[in-house]
């Protein structure tokens, strides 16, 4: 099974009631238009450069504001880079985010 939605994570600076900066972490929820595989000469290549690529989304280009992490199934994901497809659809390259690195 598979979602058919995607939370993209982003970190703001804010500042609280007595002037002290913090981040904030924010969620956005965004549909997915569809969930493809990783090209084997796209994985090679990727691993050359020390990144392990493991997911491929396509979403539209108007939800996506340069956000460098995401949830998908409940797993945190690092978003390598993006393809632009389509005028209006990226697709983000992700790989998986292993905790405490």
């Amino acid at each position: 099974m598979r979602d058919i939605c995607c939370k993209l994570l982003s970190t703001t600076i804010e500042q609280d009631d007595i002037g002290q900066e913090e981040e904030v972490l924010k969620e956005r929820l965004i549909p997915i238009i569809k969930v493809e595989d990783v090209y084997s000469k796209e994985y090679y290549e990727a691993n050359q450069q020390g990144y392990k690529p493991s997911l491929r989304l396509r979403i539209s280009a108007l939800n996506y504001k340069d956000e460098e992490e995401l949830i998908y199934m409940d797993k945190t994901y690092s978003i390598i880079r993006t393809q632009e497809v389509a005028a209006d659809e990226l697709v983000l390259i992700c790989e998986r985010k292993i905790k405490n690195v």
